[in-house]
């Protein structure tokens, strides 16, 4: 079993720490850990984000829902050594935009928003890591279009894992009426059957009872 030391040195916030900046973080810093058991709702689309919670154990299924009216659902597993909140601690928009719930029994690591600036502040190598994980999810986002120049199901859901999902992502599925995520996809219900039909025979897809779960995301992400 890994360490508290291991686990926090092992949080993308926190690489490259030493034990005594570590020992430092415990001290000065006022943690508050908590415990989730299965189902059980950790984080609320909408809440105002006040800290940072890194996930130290466990397992996570994330819920965003998309479109208009909220008209399909991306759902994605997150597992220990992930960080949630910090890539919306500032900004126009300070609020969580997904709903977690616990994957069987979790334990989270939460600080408060202003005790991280305090860590900012302390050490150059906390501000470079905040700024090499900011500065991947904008690469990603600013990626996706040139990466996925067309359109159709494969490529609307390769921009959206690659946009909401985490790269240690696991079970991602989307729920969705199939007239609206046509529509999303900018497809006449034929070819979207079509595509879907196909991405499912080239074992990339698996249709599931109200949408897709993606079997294969490595070839998905890469184009096919």
């Amino acid at each position: 079993m890994a360490t508290m030391y291991e686990t926090i040195m092992n949080l993308p916030l926190f690489k490259g720490l030493s034990h005594e900046q570590v020992s430092s973080f415990l001290e000065k810093t006022h943690i508050k850990f908590s415990k989730y058991s299965d189902r059980e709702k950790i984080i609320s689309a909408g809440e105002r984000v006040k800290e940072i919670k890194c996930l130290i154990s466990g397992q996570m299924r994330l819920s965003y829902n998309l479109g208009n009216d909220n008209c399909f659902r991306l759902t994605e597993l997150r597992r220990n050594h992930e960080v949630l909140g910090a890539d919306r601690l500032f900004g126009m928009d300070t609020t969580y935009g997904f709903d977690a719930y616990a994957v069987g029994n979790v334990s989270t690591m939460e600080f408060s928003k202003e005790q991280y600036q305090n860590l900012l502040n302390a050490g150059s190598i906390y501000l470079i890591n905040y700024l090499n994980f900011l500065s991947y999810g904008a690469q990603v986002r600013f990626n996706i279009f040139s990466d996925y120049p067309k359109g159709g199901v494969a490529v609307n859901c390769a921009r959206l894992i690659r946009t909401y999902c985490s790269r240690n992502s696991e079970n991602i599925t989307f729920y969705f009426n199939h007239q609206d995520f046509a529509q999303f996809c900018d497809m006449d219900p034929d070819s979207f059957n079509r595509e879907i039909a196909y991405l499912e025979s080239s074992g990339i897809i698996r249709q599931i009872p109200g949408g897709i779960s993606i079997v294969s995301e490595e070839r998905l992400l890469e184009g096919l």
